[in-house]
């Protein structure tokens, strides 16, 4: 595994410093085109945490609106300055990133690049969907909840949110927490922040919600994307935190880059238990399904393609994202690329600070895991297990 790995990274990356972290940003350079850091450039006699603020901004939107529309749904997008027709996770992300510049989650027409709780409390399903130019889009509407939600926290939370005296309640106003708190340094590179310091920050956005909904199937109700899992024994909890380590993997790449920040204790984040990895390890051999599960998986399938605009081809096992299957297979995913990563740098002779997880993760099992589906089942590019969407 960790050799298939390696074969990945030497083949996409001559060298190892280019490779770039996991995170929300890269579905925004689709095609080669940096667009955030072209629209960065635009913004002439903006401080850096202004600019922060305003890429933080984006990031939670576009984080709380990621989702795969699917390789069979026809919807796809065309970017209105190259004319580029795009799908799934990264044509969502160009729809975004124009909602945003054309000033869609701003309440002042002057200040278009940023995100407020004013202009998501007044936006509408249907406007959304005028914007991602379409009548329905399977999986937009647990999504546009989300984002109601995060209008709700923007108000409640001035602490996190509130900014300096004066400021509207903005996602990216959470530079002014983390920069204000009594445990971040200042130091000549740039502010010292903790994580633990920006967890309960990104916890409070969305996935604490989730979970309290009524017929909930995100996690365990106070705790979050954190499920029982039956193969450790009675009332053993696996936490995954999938939605908010997303955020902050995607939030710490700002302010990196724009604040010279330097985030403590990202050690304690984990890879993510997302399609890619978890897909990479069963379409490798490494690990695969027992058989009476795997019966199971292909009769829940069975079932669920006679309801009418389900899947018909291409029979995968299917489960509810509780299945004691999908929770084990999560724990592995995890567990085991811990283990590929030390294996990795091992085999490279790097070490975590030369090879990230997080570069580990976006050079390596998460495009091997994407590569592998499509030679797979080339007709949907499914991972080998479907599960039943949920926002976590």
């Amino acid at each position: 595994m960790a050799q298939f790995v390696v074969s990945f990274i030497k083949r996409d990356y001559d060298d190892i410093s280019k490779i770039p972290s996991h995170g929300r940003w890269r579905h925004f350079d689709v095609g080669g085109k940096p667009r955030i850091q072209n629209m960065i450039q635009s913004w002439l006699n903006i401080d850096s945490t202004e600019k922060t603020r305003r890429v933080l901004d984006l990031m939670v939107v576009a984080v709380l609106l990621d989702f795969d529309p699917g390789q069979q749904s026809k919807w796809s997008y065309r970017e209105t300055i190259s004319d580029r027709v795009y799908k799934r996770r990264e044509g969502v992300a160009i729809a975004v990133l124009e909602m945003f510049q054309s000033g869609l989650f701003s309440s002042n027409s002057t200040q278009s690049h940023r995100v407020d709780a004013d202009a998501l409390s007044k936006l509408s399903l249907d406007t959304l969907l005028s914007r991602f130019k379409t009548q329905s889009l399977e999986g937009l509407e647990k999504r546009f909840e989300l984002l109601k939600h995060l209008s709700k926290v923007l108000q409640d939370r001035p602490d996190y949110f509130g900014g300096e005296q004066g400021h509207v309640p903005r996602p990216g106003n959470m530079m002014d927490y983390l920069l204000s708190h009594p445990t971040t340094i200042k130091t000549r590179k740039g502010p010292l922040i903790h994580l633990e310091t920006l967890w309960p920050v990104v916890y409070e956005i969305g996935e604490l919600w989730t979970v309290s909904q009524e017929k909930s199937k995100g996690g365990t109700l106070g705790l979050g994307d954190v499920w029982l899992c039956p193969s450790l024994g009675d009332k053993q909890f696996v936490p995954f935190h999938k939605l908010s380590q997303w955020l902050v993997y995607s939030l710490i790449e700002p302010m990196e880059k724009l604040m010279g920040a330097i985030i403590e204790g990202t050690e304690q984040l984990t890879p993510l238990p997302c399609y890619s990895n978890g897909g990479l390890l069963i379409d490798s051999g490494f690990i695969t399904l027992k058989k009476v599960d795997y019966e199971r998986g292909i009769s829940n399938y069975r079932q669920n393609s006679l309801i009418p605009g389900q899947p018909k081809i291409e029979m995968i096992p299917m489960f509810e994202m509780s299945d004691p299957v999908i929770v084990e297979w999560r724990a592995l995913t995890i567990a085991y690329l811990d283990l590929v990563a030390e294996r990795v740098r091992s085999t490279m002779k790097l070490s975590k600070k030369t090879l990230s997880l997080t570069q580990l993760i976006e050079g390596g099992t998460t495009s091997a895991g994407r590569e592998l589906a499509e030679i797979s089942r080339p007709n949907t590019q499914q991972p080998p297990i479907v599960v039943k969407v949920s926002l976590c």
